[in-house]
C-alpha cells in the first residue's frame, strides 16, 4: 500500500502496517540496497555540484546557475541484491533538449524575479525543533514517527531547512511486519520550494532507495529510484520529468503549509512531485478546535488535504492535520483512513527547537 501524497507524512508508516492488516507475518529479510550517498555518475559534473548538500557555515551563497541534465547511460553497476535470481527492470530515462555541458547563470535579480520570497512575518520552522508522533492502527501502537528541523544546509548556492523523519515499528508490530524508515528533505529558505528529496525504506518486504532532484529553473525533476521487493526482486527507474514551478516533494509541503495563513474554509492548492509525477494538493481549512497535547490543551486548526492528478480528485480515504492555532503552527495530530480502519498520529512529545534571529 502506497498513499502518494503529502497527507501521508506519516506515509512511510502505513506501508508497513496496512501491509500487515493485509497480509499477516513477513518473509524473510529483504537485502538493504547499497548506497554510497553519492548521485549518479550519468548526471553532468554540474548537477552533481549543485545538489551537493553542504554545510551552511562553510558553503558560499550565490545565484542559481541552470544546466541540462546528461543524458542517461545504462547502468552495469546496479546488480541484484538478494539470494534468487532477479529481474533487473530499467526504465528508460527521457532526454531532455539541451546538452549536458550548457550552463547558463542566473543574475540575482532574475533570479529574485523567478523565485519571490514567501516567507511570512514569522518563521514558524526552527532549527532542532522535533515532533515524535505515536502510530495507533486499530488502537494498538504501530510504531513512532518522529520529525525533526536539522541544522541549515546549503544546495545550490542557497541556504536551506534541512528536515528528517523517521519511522519505526513498535516491538510488537515487529514480529509482523518490521520498519526502520527514513525522509529528507531540503527547503527553500527564502522562497520555500523543494530542492532535494530522499527516501530509504528498510522493511520486512522491501528495501528501497530514491532521490528526486528538483530544478527548479529548468521546472523539471530527476528521480532515481532502486527497489529490492520480496516477490518482484531489484528494480531500477532514472529519469527525468517536467515540473509545475515552486514544486514540493510529499514532506516539504508539510512545512510549507505550515507557513500560510490558515483562514476558515479556505481552500488552496500545492504544487506536489512524488516518483517523478506532478500532483496538485487541495487544502481546505475545516475547522477550528481545542486539543489536548503534550503541551496542554491548545487552540488547533483542522485542514484536510486532497490529491489531483491531472484534475481528476483521486480518493483514497479522508485524511486530516491538526496545527496549533498560533506563529508555530506545530502538527499535533495527523489521521489518515486507509481500506482497512484509520491510522492515527498522536503527538506525544515536542521539541521548540531555537528561535530564529530576527
Amino acid at each position: 500500500m502506497s498513499l502518494i501524497y503529502f497527507r501521508t507524512v506519516l506515509r512511510i508508516t502505513l506501508q508497513g502496517l496496512v501491509l500487515l492488516a493485509a497480509a499477516g507475518c513477513a518473509s524473510g529479510p529483504v537485502a538493504k540496497i547499497e548506497s554510497t550517498g553519492d548521485l549518479p555518475q550519468e548526471l553532468s559534473k554540474d548537477l552533481q555540484q549543485r545538489y551537493e548538500v553542504r554545510d551552511a557555515g562553510i558553503a558560499q551563497l550565490t545565484s542559481i546557475s541552470s544546466s541540462s541534465p546528461a543524458e542517461l547511460k545504462p547502468d552495469t553497476s546496479s546488480k541484484p541484491t538478494i539470494a534468487k535470481k532477479l529481474k533487473n527492470k530499467k526504465k528508460k530515462g527521457k532526454n531532455l533538449p539541451l546538452g549536458a555541458d550548457e550552463v547558463v547563470s542566473t543574475p540575482a535579480e532574475a533570479l529574485a524575479a523567478t523565485f519571490p520570497s514567501r516567507r511570512p512575518a514569522k518563521d514558524p520552522i526552527w532549527v532542532g525543533e522535533k515532533h515524535i508522533f505515536d502510530i495507533t492502527y486499530f488502537g494498538v501502537q504501530g510504531g513512532e514517527f518522529t520529525l525533526e528541523v536539522l541544522p541549515f544546509k546549503v544546495i545550490d548556492g542557497r541556504k536551506v531547512y534541512h528536515i528528517r523523519g523517521t519511522a519505526v515499528s513498535s516491538q510488537l508490530f515487529s514480529v509482523f511486519y518490521r520498519l526502520n524508515d527514513t525522509v529528507e528533505t531540503f527547503l527553500d529558505h527564502d522562497s520555500l520550494f523543494s530542492h532535494r528529496f530522499h527516501i530509504v525504506l528498510d522493511e520486512s518486504k522491501q528495501t528501497r532507495d530514491s532521490l528526486e532532484l528538483y530544478d527548479q529553473v529548468k521546472k523539471q525533476t530527476f528521480y532515481w529510484n532502486r527497489w529490492n521487493h520480496y516477490k518482484n526482486g531489484f528494480a531500477e527507474i532514472k529519469e527525468f520529468a517536467p515540473i509545475a514551478p515552486l514544486s514540493h516533494d510529499t514532506l516539504s509541503a508539510l512545512f510549507f503549509l505550515r507557513s500560510r495563513p490558515l483562514d476558515e474554509g479556505a481552500v488552496f492548492t500545492i504544487p506536489i512531485v512524488s516518483e517523478g509525477k506532478s500532483w496538485e494538493a487541495v487544502v481546505t481549512v475545516v475547522r477550528r478546535e481545542m486539543l489536548d497535547t503534550p503541551i496542554g490543551k491548545v487552540p488547533t486548526v483542522v485542514v484536510k488535504p486532497e490529491m489531483k492528478f491531472q484534475g481528476i480528485l483521486k480518493k483514497q480515504g479522508d485524511s486530516f492535520i491538526w496545527l496549533t492555532d498560533d506563529d508555530r503552527r506545530l502538527v499535533v495530530r495527523l489521521e489518515a483512513k486507509v481500506k482497512i480502519g484509520t491510522v492515527i498520529g498522536v503527538l506525544k512529545k515536542v521539541e521548540a527547537g531555537t528561535p530564529p534571529e530576527m
